[in-house]
């Protein structure tokens, strides 16, 4: 047979009818797809992956990796609403502190639930050794108030 008498033509042809073969075997093997039917290896010659019996095992095992899977994703999750819950408790205890003190002396307050001495709360603050005993007595009276707070006893039946 000559091969040099093929022209580019003749090259164009045979590569269209091949990608139309392939394109043809493509469509049927999609069609099987949406039917539900067997659809054939692309490499015959190729073993199966796992026999019969094994694919029935590998289901649970997927579907139980999908659950762990899902498992550890709420889990991520919860841990991360667990810790956004205890940054906004933080929050919420100094807005409540500083909702009950007098706009000036609402950074005495904050130092003095935070276990900061007397001498440095005035410092910071700017103002007299005495308020900031003052502030930190204050402070301490309000941790005790609430601490007893908790209790639904009434004080005549505590005593």
């Amino acid at each position: 047979m000559d091969f040099t008498a093929i022209g580019w033509r003749e090259v164009i042809m045979i590569v269209v009818a091949l990608a139309a073969l392939y394109l043809a075997a493509a469509l049927l093997r999609l069609g099987r797809l949406k039917r539900g039917g067997p659809v054939p290896a692309v490499r015959p010659s190729e073993p199966t992956l796992a026999p019969v019996a094994q694919q029935a095992t590998v289901a649970p095992q997927v579907a139980d990796f999908g659950e762990q899977l899902f498992r550890s994703g709420i889990e991520a999750e919860l841990q991360q609403l667990r810790s956004e819950v205890a940054t906004l408790r933080e929050e919420l205890k100094l807005i409540k502190v500083a909702r009950r003190v007098s706009p000036q002396y609402t950074e005495a307050m904050l130092l003095a639930q935070r276990g900061v001495d007397a001498a440095s709360v005035a410092e910071q603050c700017g103002i007299s050794v005495g308020e900031a005993e003052l502030v930190l007595a204050l402070s301490r009276n309000k941790q005790e108030y609430e601490d007893d707070g908790d209790n639904d006893t009434p004080w005549s039946a505590r005593n």
